[in-house]
């Protein structure tokens, strides 16, 4: 696979890294997949690739999902979205089981994994995805989809689950922006992200207080956004908002102990967690205090004796933040004992 190369046909997958320099937060033994929407250039995927790999500090593979222009894109969009996600969706493993014994009768010779990247293959980057799917190399990577690439995910996902049975895709782990998608196989562990006037997610039909949402992007002063670079600079509060009820910047509740957890397993992206901590410390004070504190508590039972703790030390900003977040104002007994065991390591 090729290395932060602009793509040049649909469906292409190559590799991408941050630009940004690697470094001791960079975690190259990981991956994490990306698909990109309708609309895009080759080079719109890349750069959006290569600030997912800085988001992740990981290596990114990226599907490219080429377009035609924004008609021929848009009439893609409506097959794909029909495939395997009809307004109605039926019974889609008894029509495809019917589907392989009528291939069956007629001597084809092709195996169910064949017959089911066939169904995909009038979009290339569909079977791309399902490939990277079954692919043993990439089993525990995250998949990341905007827009139309939602659409396609989903259809790569049920036709992997239809070759290889519903443990092929058994708690896969998806991050989904910007869907138009209204169903998805079950077995996956997804996680949606939306601007609340992105009209794209109305396409959905449907409804969740699930969904991790954001009604005005940072720096803007209309509503209206899509594009994954947008949520991109808006992950810390999309990161955030997954635990968090309210509206109108008023906070209802927060889970800071779920959000403690979902910052553990960050690891050693360093980066990323201090950005989400920044953030609570200027959008969300009465709260970052306990969410420190969790956090601290729970690095430590998680990783005692190991080097992540020492890993993420070496920011330089990390540690006194989270300090300085629990220093403030009145200070328990335990934030004293996580502060002065942050201060010796």
């Amino acid at each position: 696979m090729s290395l932060n190369n602009v793509p040049s046909v649909d469906g292409q997958i190559a590799t991408y890294h941050t630009e940004h320099g690697r470094g001791e937060f960079y975690d190259s033994n990981r991956r994490v997949i990306f698909i990109n929407g309708m609309d895009n250039t080759p080079q719109d995927h890349r750069d959006a690739a290569v600030a997912l790999s800085l988001m992740q500090m990981c290596p990114v593979v990226g599907v490219y999902n080429a377009t035609g222009g924004f008609w021929r894109d848009l009439g893609q969009c409506i097959a794909d979205k029909w495939q395997f996600n009809a307004p109605l969706p039926g019974d889609v493993t008894s029509a495809f089981e019917a589907y392989c014994e009528n291939l069956k009768q007629k001597n084809d010779t092709r195996s169910r994994r064949q017959i089911a990247r066939d169904l995909l293959a009038r979009n290339p980057s569909a079977a791309s995805m399902f490939d990277l799917l079954l692919d043993p190399s990439y089993s525990a990577a995250p998949v990341f989809a905007h827009s139309q690439g939602n659409l396609i995910l989903s259809n790569a996902l049920q036709a992997a689950a239809l070759a290889e049975g519903p443990g092929a895709i058994a708690g896969r782990e998806v991050h989904s922006f910007g869907s138009p998608c209204r169903s998805w196989p079950k077995g996956i562990i997804r996680y949606e992200y939306a601007f609340t006037f992105d009209m794209v997610t109305f396409l959905s039909l449907t409804m969740s207080l699930s969904v991790s949402k954001i009604g005005v992007p940072t720096g803007q002063r209309l509503p209206f956004a899509h594009s994954f670079m947008t949520y991109m600079e808006n992950s810390p509060e999309f990161f955030v908002n997954r635990r968090r009820w309210g509206a109108f910047g008023f906070t209802v509740s927060m889970d800071e102990d779920g959000l403690a957890e979902d910052l553990v397993a960050l690891g050693t992206n360093a980066p990323r967690i201090y950005k989400i901590f920044r953030w609570l410390y200027e959008r969300h004070n009465s709260d970052v205090d306990d969410v420190a504190l969790a956090y601290v508590q729970k690095l430590r039972k998680s990783h005692a004796g190991g080097s992540t703790i020492l890993t993420l030390k070496r920011h330089p900003d990390l540690f006194p933040l989270l300090i300085k977040s629990m220093a403030e104002g009145w200070t328990t007994a335990a934030e004293k004992e996580a502060i002065a065991f942050l201060k010796s390591v």
